[in-house]
Parts: C-alpha cells; structure tokens; sequence
C-alpha cells in the first residue's frame, strides 16, 4: 500500500493542505513538520519516557484508561474528522474510533501483566526483565489513519516508550486530536508528539535519528524496504506492515450463497484501500458460473455515495494520484465482468470492478491494485486452488470458503499468509496477533505479544554461591 498520495502543491513548504476526498474542498492546512522539528520532539519524548517508565505499573495503565475514555466521550467528533479527511462512511469512522478506545483499554490492561521470568540455572538465581526501548516512532497510513496509529501507539506507551506519531500527508487530522486529548487525559506533556509532514522529510528524519530505538511503519513494501535499510545502518528494530494481495478461495462445497454475498466487501470495504482485501477471488471451476451470477446483483448492491450518510457502504478513493493508479489496471486485455456505480462530478470516486478472463500473471492478478477492482480466476482442484493463492509475492490474508473441515485446515497450513479466515473475510482482532509473509512485511502486531515488542529482554544472573 502506498503510504502518501499528496495531492496540493502548496506555496509554503512548512504547511499542508488537507483535502476532502468526497468534494475536493481544502478543509484545513496543517503544519508540515521539519528535520529541526522532529530533532525538538524527539528530545522532549526522551525526556518525557524517563519520567513515564519510572511511574507504578498501576499508573500508566490508569492513565492511558483515561485517554480511552477521553476518545470514548469524542468518538463522533474524531468518527465525523474521518469522514471528512478520508472520506470514509461514517458507520466505518465511528468503529474505528472505538477500535482506538479498545486498543488503549487493551494495551492498559497489559502493562501490569508484563513480567520476566525465572530460569533454571545452576550456582544461582536467573531472571528476566522487559525493559521500554525508550522513543519509538510510528509512521501511519491513510487508508485507516486512527486504527492503525493505535496499533503502535497503545502497546508502545504501555510498555513504557514515548512515541512519535507521523501520520500520512493526507489525513494528520484524528492524529492531530489525538495527541490533544492524551494530553487533557493527563499523559506527560511530550510523550505523545504527532508530526505531520512529508515521508521523505518529517518521515526520513525520524527514521534516521540517532534516538529513535524503534520504527513501526505501515505502507507500501518499496517505501517499507528503503526505511528498512535506513534502520539497518542504526542496527534500529523496526515493525513493517507492508502491500497484500489476499485471495478469497470458494471451494464447490462452500455455501455458494453465503461466499457470494459476502465476497463484495471483502474487496469494496474501505473503496479497495485494504491491505487485506481479496482482490484476487478463486472459485472452483464446477461452481464458477453460478458464483459469478450470484456475484453480480451482490456488487451492484453495493451503496455508494456520500460518506456522511448513514446508509453509505463504500466513499471515494483518498485522491486523485490514486484514482488513476486503480484505472491503470483496468486494461483492454481484461474483460470487465460487473460494474457498479459511482457518483459523478467533484470527488475521487471510482466504480466496484470485477474483471475476469486474464491469466494469473496478468497485472490485476499479481500487484496490489489498492482500490475497488477484483479479478476472478478459476481453478481445479485444492492443489490448482493453494497454487494460485500462493503465485504472489505477497502473504498477508486470505479468506477460504469451505464445509470440509479437513480442507480448512490443510489449505490454511499451505497459504503462505500470517491471518487466514475460514467462511469469513475478518482479518483482524485486536486480541490476536498480525502481520504478513513474504513482502507483506515483518514482526507482528496486536495481540498478547503487542507490548513485549516494544521492550528489551534484559537478562540477569544472581550468584548464591557462599562468598
């Protein structure tokens, strides 16, 4: 996935525009924060962490349940900013500013559970302890800007870090109220910085500074390998949620009905703009035909349209850079099997496409379109069918549709994916881990593991040998 799609040329370097997605109309400029800005914040987090890793366990975890609480009593101011930043429906905007709340509460719940261990070892006593790296930063994207930020952000500060958020040029705007109800919640002024700016500016100087132990980047896999490669020179750890090509297998034996009616939003949720979307569907030959007809009316039905109405499934796309980057992929090579609707005049909108008729390796097929265009490919049997799913350099999701027990478990076992869904398209939870093979990226987030890989095991040996 791409992590910026600027799409104002602004006449002071130090401000961005903020567009709306759905109209085009400029709804706030922003400051765009400098390599002088990040070095100021940087220091201030140092400072702040000291403070904040020396606090009582009970502490933290108190305070960050009240910045959960600040964003539960905000949930639809934060939900109506998205709307209006990303474009988003607003039914989408208000869960995922619950899944901020719920990330916190659940990061909190941890901070007291973080403990070492105790090793068996001969002439003494060993033991473990979990130790905050110190300032981590957290580089988001703008498909979903507050989830994702939180899933950095909330385990990072449980475990004792301060963190720096910069969020994508186009969306800094639930960053930015973010930031400022952690701090009337009562977090230490600095521990919590966002920094808008531009990737290769506010996002390279965050990377590259020397006091940054920790960066935890979602995006595209090219921008996530040249930040991995700054990294390496620091020895820097660094968490990578990168690019997707998810399929979605229906087996014969699946409920047909039920794989149809749900394969839409399994690739339009979010206008494509998923790295987990099943823009690759592989059916069975024998049931081909009639998924493809029970397929149809399920896109078509697909609502489109503004995205502060209740009733809207699907908004537009983030710009206009990245409207074009979808209608590259619908070439004439390609049959365009269902269209859907899309609103015309001002907005980066773009109509639900399923192409069928091309080959495996054809472009739509093996690249991560990132918008809402899926192409349908036969397949023979569970071989032909793991084959398929695995003829992609990427491995982040996937979705099997079958009754066969048996089935599940073995393709699950042979889809080179880190999250699999059974007669589902949900990928993820925030009680489970996540994260990708392959390109899709490195290390995991969520889950139980979320905090202690934000930590440094530190190990100690207590002789009891008499002196």
């Amino acid at each position: 996935m791409s992590n910026e799609h600027p799409h104002a040329n602004n006449e002071h370097p130090h401000e961005h525009q903020v567009l709306n997605p759905a109209t085009e109309e400029v709804i706030a400029t922003v400051p765009a924060a400098t390599p002088a800005d990040v070095d100021a914040a940087v220091t201030r987090a140092a400072r702040a962490q000291t403070g904040w890793a020396a606090l009582a366990p009970g502490d933290r975890a108190r305070l960050l349940r009240r910045f959960a609480t600040a964003v539960d009593d905000h949930l639809e101011e934060l939900a109506q900013l998205e709307v209006r930043e990303a474009g988003h429906p607003v039914g989408n905007a208000r869960w995922e500013a619950g899944n901020v709340r719920d990330l916190l509460e659940y990061a909190a719940g941890g901070v007291e559970r973080l403990t070492g261990s105790q090793i068996p070892v001969p002439g003494g006593l060993n033991i473990t302890f979990q130790e905050p790296l110190g300032v981590v930063a957290v580089i988001a994207p703008w498909n979903f800007p507050m989830p994702i930020a939180a899933w950095g952000t909330a385990p990072a500060l449980a475990a004792g870090n301060a963190v720096l958020l910069k969020p994508a040029e186009t969306t800094p705007l639930t960053a930015l109220r973010l930031a400022e109800l952690a701090t009337e919640a009562g977090l230490p002024d600095g521990l919590f910085q966002v920094l808008p700016g531009a990737g290769p500016v506010a996002g390279e100087a965050l990377v590259e500074h020397p006091r940054v132990a920790k960066v935890v980047f979602t995006g595209s896999t090219a921008v996530g390998k040249r930040i991995m490669a700054k990294c390496a020179a620091g020895v820097k750890r660094v968490t990578l949620e990168l690019g997707g090509k998810s399929p979605n297998i229906v087996f014969a034996d699946a409920d047909i009905e039920r794989a149809a009616r749900s394969a839409p939003g399994s690739f339009l949720d979010n206008t494509g703009q998923d790295c987990c979307a099943r823009s690759r569907i592989l059916v069975q030959r024998g049931v081909y035909d009639r998924f493809m007809e029970l397929l149809e009316p399920a896109v078509r039905s697909f609502v489109v349209g503004d995205p502060a109405e209740p009733g809207t499934a699907m908004g537009p796309l983030i710009s206009a850079a990245q409207r074009e980057r979808v209608r590259s992929y619908v070439t004439e090579d390609a049959r365009v099997a269902i269209r859907g609707e899309a609103p015309a005049g001002k907005g980066f909108w773009y109509p639900a496409t399923v192409l069928e008729g091309v080959g495996p390796a054809h472009r739509a097929a093996v690249e991560e379109i990132f918008g809402p265009v899926a192409v349908v490919l036969p397949f023979e049997d569970e071989a032909d069918a793991v084959r398929l799913a695995n003829a992609t350099d990427y491995g982040l999701s996937g979705s099997i549709w079958t009754r066969d027990v048996g089935r599940a478990v073995r393709v699950s076992r042979a889809v080179a994916a880190g999250n699999l869904s059974v007669n589902s398209h949900s990928s993820v939870r925030y009680w489970t881990p996540f994260g990708g093979y392959k390109q899709s990226g490195l290390g995991r987030e969520l889950g139980p593991g979320a905090l202690a890989a934000f930590t440094e095991t530190k190990n100690v040996f207590i002789s009891t040998e008499e002196q």
